[in-house]
């Protein structure tokens, strides 16, 4: 069996009233079946909870100690239920995709999309329309 890649696991729930709700079960089951089926080892797992997905990523708590880990411990691979879980507005998630991507680090959301890539501007555009859509969807929502 081939050697497993490390990974660490970030989810977000964007209000306190979704922290009864099953949006941490959800996505960690989401993470946990990606990760068991494309052999990823999950070392580490952090879960900002009620931040909102339009805060930066330098205002959430545990992602920032998820970047503390991940430069101590040579993981390169964090693995999000989707998109909108690392970010819901586009300034927010390209900042946390091009912060991660500087650092030779690689978002894959359980869907296997690798928000990092960036060699195909069509991947990078339909990253930011997506972007855009679930900025649009939060807001029509709330």
């Amino acid at each position: 069996m081939a050697k497993k890649t490390q990974a660490i696991s970030y989810m977000r729930t964007s209000s306190a009233s979704s922290l009864d709700g099953d949006s941490e079960t959800r996505q960690k089951l989401a993470i946990e079946n990606f990760a068991k089926l494309h052999n990823y080892e999950i070392v580490g797992e952090f879960w900002d909870q009620a931040v909102s997905g339009c805060d930066d990523i330098g205002d959430r708590p545990e992602f920032n100690a998820m970047m503390d880990r991940i430069e101590s411990n040579g993981v390169r691979v964090v693995l999000v239920e989707s998109a909108d879980r690392l970010a819901r507005s586009v300034i927010a998630q390209e900042l946390a995709v091009v912060a991660m991507e500087a650092k030779g680090i690689q978002i894959i959301t359980s869907s296997g999309q690798n928000l990092t890539e960036s060699d195909d501007p069509a991947k990078v555009a339909m990253r930011q329309m997506a972007g855009v859509f679930s900025q649009f969807e939060k807001q029509r929502l709330v």
